[in-house]
């Protein structure tokens, strides 16, 4: 099987604690991610130095994460997570896997 990985990177909004996003991207992965048709997997990284979260999730194929994305901005169960992040540092690449190991 030949997955998709999506990566995401942004900033969170000033004033939300690491602990409180952490929070907010636990109740995405479980009211919305994990409930969109080919999602498999999310990880969530912080790299402190740069104050950037990187997401990372894994679809069954590209036309699902495109549906999924689609709709993050219109979901209901996304508009924490939507309003929490710095919009205009929101980059994303989305990447077929080539071979694992």
């Amino acid at each position: 099987m030949s997955i998709v990985t999506e990566i995401v990177t942004f900033k969170a909004a000033e004033g939300i604690s690491d602990e409180e996003f952490i929070r907010i991207v636990d109740g995405l992965e479980k009211e919305f991610h994990s409930l969109q048709p080919g999602f498999i997997d999310t990880e969530l990284l912080l790299d402190k130095s740069a104050g950037e979260w990187i997401m990372i999730q894994h679809w069954d194929s590209r036309e699902n994460q495109k549906s999924a994305s689609a709709k993050i901005f219109k979901a209901d169960a996304a508009g924490v997570f939507v309003g929490s992040i710095i919009p205009g540092t929101v980059k994303m690449r989305i990447l077929p896997q080539i071979k694992t190991w």
